[in-house]
């Protein structure tokens, strides 16, 4: 299960190398890929998927993966950062209105996650190929080594 972790408001500086994932292969790539390298990797959730999939789906699908760290990108709907938070996401991230932006943060870390202001620069698996060699390359160059 995704580690509970403490409770901040964290920039994109202070994450390891991120890989978006759209399925649980990828998760499962993007995982192996850090171990490999013996580095670590932050999973992110393609933008929109919760309103596709719901955040249950996902968060089950980064357990299923294994996942150590994964941020759920609520887009603009601050409903979902909610449920997101009573299912155990432990990392979310929330655009928009900086009012709205501001009482999910203070309830994320209320709850004991982290929110994430922004998100860092991530490789995109559906347009990396070779999926494995793309990787390696990524999470070398990011910092996960």
């Amino acid at each position: 299960m995704l580690g509970n972790m403490n409770s901040k408001v964290h920039t994109c500086q202070s994450l390891p190398a991120a890989v978006l994932v759209r399925t649980l292969e990828q998760a499962r790539r993007g995982i192996a890929a850090a171990d490999r390298l013996g580095g670590e990797v932050v999973l992110l959730t393609e933008p929109g998927a919760q309103a596709w999939h719901g955040p249950g789906y996902l968060l089950e699908m980064m357990t299923q993966a294994g996942a150590l760290r994964a941020i759920l990108d609520c887009g603009q709907d601050a409903g979902t950062a909610m449920l997101a938070l009573r299912l155990g996401w432990s990392e979310i991230h929330l655009r928009g209105d900086p009012d709205r932006v501001g009482r999910i943060a203070a309830m994320t870390m209320a709850a004991g996650a982290r929110f994430h202001a922004c998100l860092p620069p991530a490789l995109d698996l559906a347009s990396a190929w070779p999926v494995d060699e793309a990787l390696d390359r990524w999470l070398a160059a990011h910092g996960s080594n």
